[in-house]
């Protein structure tokens, strides 16, 4: 990646010096950076709670993109949600006030057969929606499943009496029993539900320009036609998660990039208490914890939030909404009570527009790491970025930087480790891990891999001694036509001859006996100027004979206190290249360092919260030791933060 040249005008006449800054906004591209205000809102009960507000206080419209939504998801829980609805009530309530209510998600399409996902995915995004069928209304707190089921019915139907193939055939009863419910039912009003899928030349065009022109041309071709046929034939999906509120009313228009999915699992606390209630309006209700972080934004850069949603509305209804909003940005301004004013970019992977800018994003930011890079990500295992991150390392050795006197770069990194968490790129995180010196963390498959590695190496070996040995054994046997002669040089090639065939036979054996040897351990394999902990998160409660994984589902990264972005996009090439993806960054120190500082002060209860990079690694180092002790005596862990270890063997390629 080639940084283009950037013209910046100074007015001499009032100054003759300047202050040159990194470029970290993606150049020449769709989005512009724009001047805005912009607030992190770490974890579910934070996010979900200011979202509700902001919907409940709705003038004109809502509109929401997401990869999964569920009606019946309380947005306040507990204490601070009592007397508060679901989100599938509260829309209702705004669409019953004149609010224009719209929401798009993701069709949980698999090889372009519809619903596949809500019916048989590992995490349905639409919980219910297949099972959608006419029945009196339902109260969400003590029927959840059944108020979605209504809702998606109530949404999707301009006449909700009209009687559906599933209410005759499947539950005739239906008629006799709900006749007077049935005729009250009416469509909710201003509430307009769609969902959208890849066709299928777009997934044709997924799998092959990911699986031939992806980034990552280091993939194996098996790694590569696996990749390609689960990101682009069999399920791409589309992953934006964005809510922007009354965007044609500039004293109130606000906007959300998220890293949340509308659904039960992704309500949490900063706590990440062990603890699960039995109902959602009560609590986190999900299997495990979760983290993850969204943000709050208002002014101009509303305009790309605005534009990014009526593209994609505009796609599936053809309403021309696009057109009918254009004048409403000249109007946006930015609300600082709100937020801390920053210049910011959104920035998407959008393949429908051949769009990868958060690939060249993230690409570009860590190529400019002095100090250190801190990352929070459902996956890590986008080998290029570890090449970058090398390749910005090695460059700076190169120019005069001394890590023993100017000191290391610091790579933190938070993800997952769980089956739940890299099931789908056991080997592509071994690759990522791997080329980061850390494949110890990761010791089953990295075993397999080099195994692999070195096994076709000796095979080389093998076959080049094979090779030596048949042409020694013919240049004996020619030799030893002229024997007879009794000519002492005949006598002189021929041992000659035959010692290079005893050689070839030796070099043979040897190679075999190496074949048949043990695997090598799997090591540390330290970088010049680079130090990396890689680490995942348990609850701080958990029990001491049973750690409970915290999932990580956030898509961060800080670099050097100073930039940072969030979204929706993941560390892998499905999101880089493959599905729809939002993401925003800035570069406010004012904002970066309070987020980040929060984050390490909540995963290591404010033991390894240091602004000095190199004394945050050496206390986290000291952390993860600890509970590495406390979880090999029975002990419960004295923070969240563990280090990443994942002893399966198990290879898997989708990802």
């Amino acid at each position: 990646m080639t940084q283009p040249f950037i013209t910046v005008p100074i007015a001499l006449s009032c100054t003759r010096s300047a202050t040159i800054t990194l470029p970290w906004f993606v150049q020449c591209t769709e989005y512009n950076p724009a001047p805005a205000t912009f607030k992190p809102l770490v974890n579910g009960e934070t996010a979900f709670r200011d979202i509700y507000d902001a919907i409940f206080l709705a003038v004109k419209s809502v509109d929401i993109i997401c990869w999964g939504f569920q009606p019946s998801m309380f947005f306040k829980r507990g204490a601070g949600g009592q007397g508060t609805k679901c989100i599938g009530e509260l829309l209702e309530d705004v669409g019953k006030r004149g609010v224009k209510v719209r929401l798009l998600c993701w069709g949980g399409q698999v090889l372009g057969l519809p619903e596949i996902n809500n019916r048989f995915g590992p995490e349905p995004n639409m919980p219910h929606r297949p099972a959608a069928h006419m029945r009196p209304r339902p109260h969400p707190s003590r029927h959840a499943e059944d108020f979605d089921r209504w809702w998606y019915w109530s949404v999707a139907q301009k006449d909700p009496r009209r009687l559906t193939f599933r209410n005759v055939v499947m539950d005739p009863s239906v008629i006799a029993r709900h006749i007077p419910s049935v005729w009250q039912l009416a469509a909710l009003k201003n509430v307009e539900f769609m969902t959208r899928d890849f066709d299928l030349p777009s997934r044709l065009e997924i799998a092959f320009r990911t699986s031939l022109f992806g980034a990552d041309k280091q993939r194996g071709a098996g790694n590569k036609a696996a990749g390609g046929a689960a990101m682009g034939l069999a399920a791409p999906t589309h992953h934006q998660k964005m809510v922007l509120v009354d965007y044609e009313v500039p004293n109130k228009a606000v906007g959300y990039v998220m890293g949340h999915n509308m659904l039960d699992p992704y309500w949490d606390t900063d706590d990440h208490s062990a603890a699960k209630m039995p109902w959602g309006y009560l609590g986190r209700n999900g299997a495990t914890p979760r983290h993850d972080i969204s943000s709050r934004v208002t002014g101009p850069i509303l305009q790309y939030l605005n534009d990014n949603f009526c593209e994609a509305w505009d796609r599936e209804t053809g309403a021309g909404l696009g057109k009918a909003r254009k004048p409403a940005a000249a109007g946006l301004r930015m609300l600082p009570s709100l937020g801390d004013k920053v210049m910011a970019q959104v920035l998407r992977t959008h393949s429908q527009n051949g769009k990868q800018d958060i690939e060249e994003m993230y690409l570009q930011a860590v190529n400019n790491a002095t100090q250190f890079i801190y990352i929070e990500n459902q996956y890590f295992r986008f080998k290029p970025l570890a090449d970058k991150i090398n390749e910005a390392v090695k460059k700076q050795i190169q120019w005069g930087r001394d890590p023993g006197q100017h000191g290391a770069i610091h790579l933190f990194v938070i993800t997952n480790s769980s089956d739940e968490g890299m099931g789908d790129g056991t080997v592509n995180t071994y690759r990522m891990l791997n080329a980061l010196g850390r494949a110890e963390v990761i010791p089953g498959v990295a075993k397999l891999e080099q195994e692999d590695v070195r096994q076709a190496d000796l095979q080389r070996q093998y076959d080049a001694a094979r090779a030596q040995a048949r042409e020694a054994q013919g240049a004996v046997a020619r030799v030893y036509q002229f024997t007879h002669l009794g000519d002492a040089y005949v006598q002189k090639l021929l041992a000659r001859a035959e010692e290079k065939l005893q050689q070839a036979r030796a070099k043979q054996a040897e190679v075999k006996a190496q074949m048949k040897a043990p695997p090598n351990a799997v090591l540390p394999a330290p970088i010049d100027g680079l130090k990396v902990h890689i680490c995942t998160l348990v609850a701080p409660d958990s029990p001491p004979d049973k750690w409970q994984d915290v999932y990580i589902h956030a898509k961060l990264m800080i670099v050097d206190d100073v930039f940072m972005t969030l979204g929706s996009a993941n560390i892998n090439t499905r999101s880089m290249e493959g599905d729809s993806e939002l993401n925003i960054c800035h570069e406010n120190e004012a904002v970066t360092r309070p987020l980040r500082r929060k984050l390490w002060h909540d995963h290591t209860k404010g033991m390894g919260d240091h602004d000095d990079p190199a004394e945050a690694f050496k206390q986290w180092g000291k952390i993860i030791r600890r509970n590495a002790d406390n979880r090999n005596n029975g002990n419960a862990p004295e923070s969240s933060l563990i280090e990443f270890s994942r002893k399966d063997p198990k290879r898997t390629y989708k990802d």
